[in-house]
């Protein structure tokens, strides 16, 4: 029983140095000063003030790392146990080291660093050593390393990528979205009132009881048309065809309330901004899934000249988006343009592309599936190239027409494959910059000045960074919403398969 005995002792002996390294700095004075003595509290938000936010922010986050990984990992993995604690203890003693070497920037009358900051730097500092002390001295009845050590040198440059460039990152976007900025520089502390500007109180309670409204009608057509569609295939209604239909109820009615909330309780013009981004995304996505599987199912057929083809139709994608929108602009030019000036010798009338809002929006649109319909096209190209002939085969030799094969067969088997690059393609819709900044810059007026582009100008062109990040936040929250259903949806699917392997 010892060492079991042993292991515990020192996770329960980490986990406490961790929690009195937080709670004593903040129970005791952490700078001294000719005015009295300064909280942490206090210290950290004249750090933030000053531009060095980054260090409270890495401080709290190496300290939620080592308490955590004090917890996930059994005792099999000690040894890397031992590096995620002492690297996280080492993280959180930034800010009592900081706070030690930087006492004239926090404070022109300090005197010197109070007991918090001491008693900071013992604990982290003791919380780093004790998973060594147990791997090395309590306890040596297992080995250091452990079994199959060696994958982790291949888990701990991406789990070092992952902290640097984007957890890190997300915080301090986080501690960002809590402060006012004016002209670019921390002026005060204002909590969560970032967010709640973002909202309209008066329109709350209306908001909802309208999205109850909407997502019971959202339900009720979904199982309507399900079952017709259901119906009008085979002539009657089986239990699989009603679980299909219901499984697809999440994927219609939570898009349907988040639009509608998105539109009725959040303040202009973000409410704008945010609803005409969910138009692009829609009418881009969709567009490029169609004509991208359409054109797969075309040259995955023997054509002469398929290489050539298929060569030509992805150089799109290779073009970069920002010079595509200036390339765009020349294209859909009003007055004397390629398309206008096409549209006019076959008798066409030519529209206003860059000066009325709704045709600049489906120019945007369209370059967008101009230039990520290739990218459709070559995945779902290689799932067809990847589908079992002897099946197809063998259905056009019991006489199954092409629409009967499509339809029982390389429909759904391609549905986890369409699923995936509908997530992947609504993801990076919703990030689409440049190409309305090289298109429109956003206009007319505002009528294309998506989310992201919208977020960007209000960082940079307005200095609101602190409101910038929530926004940044708020659109992450919807886009978690979203990806979460997409992804069951495309986990059913892949355990459907397994069953029916």
């Amino acid at each position: 029983m010892r060492p079991p005995r042993h292991g515990l002792i020192t996770r329960v002996a980490v986990v406490a140095t961790l929690l009195l390294g937080a709670i004593l700095p903040r129970a005791f004075a952490a700078v001294e000063t000719a005015d009295g003595p300064l909280t942490l509290v206090r210290v950290g938000e004249l750090l933030t003030a000053r531009g060095a936010g980054w260090v409270t922010t890495l401080a709290w986050v190496g300290g939620i790392l080592a308490l955590l990984s004090a917890f996930v990992f059994p005792r099999s993995e000690r040894f890397i146990q031992a590096v995620a604690i002492t690297g996280g203890s080492l993280a959180a003693m930034i800010l009592p080291f900081y706070v030690a070497t930087h006492l004239a920037e926090i404070d022109e009358g300090a005197t010197g660093i109070g007991r918090g900051v001491v008693l900071g730097m013992v604990c982290f500092g003791l919380a780093a050593v004790l998973p060594w002390l147990g791997l090395l001295v309590w306890d040596r009845t297992q080995p250091i390393l452990g079994r199959d050590w060696g994958k982790w040198l291949f888990i701990l440059p991406a789990a070092i990528w992952l902290f640097t460039l984007t957890i890190f990152p997300l915080v301090y976007a986080f501690t960002t979205s809590r402060y006012a900025y004016r002209n670019g520089r921390i002026s005060r502390f204002v909590g969560w009132d970032n967010y709640q500007r973002m909202f309209e109180p008066a329109n709350l309670r209306s908001g909802l009881i309208g999205a109850v409204v909407v997502a019971v009608i959202a339900a009720l057509l979904t199982v309507a048309v399900g079952f017709f569609i259901a119906w009008i295939g085979d002539r009657e209604l089986r239990a699989e065809d009603r679980r299909r239909v219901l499984g697809f109820l999440p994927l219609v009615v939570v898009p349907a309330v988040i639009v509608y909330l998105s539109a009725t309780i959040l303040n202009d013009p973000l409410d704008v901004q945010l609803t005409i981004t969910y138009i692009f995304v829609a009418g881009a996505v969709v567009t490029e899934m169609i004509l991208g599987f359409l054109i797969a199912l075309l040259m995955h057929r023997e054509l002469r000249g398929r290489g050539v083809l298929r060569a030509i139709i992805t150089l799109p994608i290779f073009a970069t988006p920002i010079a595509l929108g200036y390339l765009a602009r020349a294209i859909f030019y009003e007055q004397g343009g390629p398309i206008n000036a096409g549209l006019s010798t076959l008798g066409f009338g030519a529209p206003p592309w860059l000066s009325d809002p709704q045709w600049a929006r489906v120019a945007t649109i369209l370059v967008d599936v101009w230039q990520w319909t290739p990218f459709v096209f070559i995945i779902a190209l290689a799932g067809l190239q990847g589908l079992p002939q002897d099946v197809l085969e063998a259905s056009a030799v019991d006489g199954a027409s092409n629409w009967q094969q499509f339809r029982a067969i390389t429909l759904p088997l391609m549905a986890p494959i369409l699923w995936l690059i509908f997530l992947l393609r609504a993801i990076d819709s919703f990030k689409v910059l440049d190409i309305p900044t090289g298109l429109t810059l956003g206009g007319p007026g505002r009528s294309t000045e998506y989310y992201s582009l919208f977020n960007y100008r209000t960082a940079r062109k307005f200095f609101d960074y602190g409101g910038a990040a929530a926004q940044a936040f708020l659109l992450l929250l919807i886009v978690m919403i979203l990806v979460s259903l997409l992804w069951g949806r495309i986990r059913h699917v892949y355990e459907v398969e397994e069953i029916r392997t």
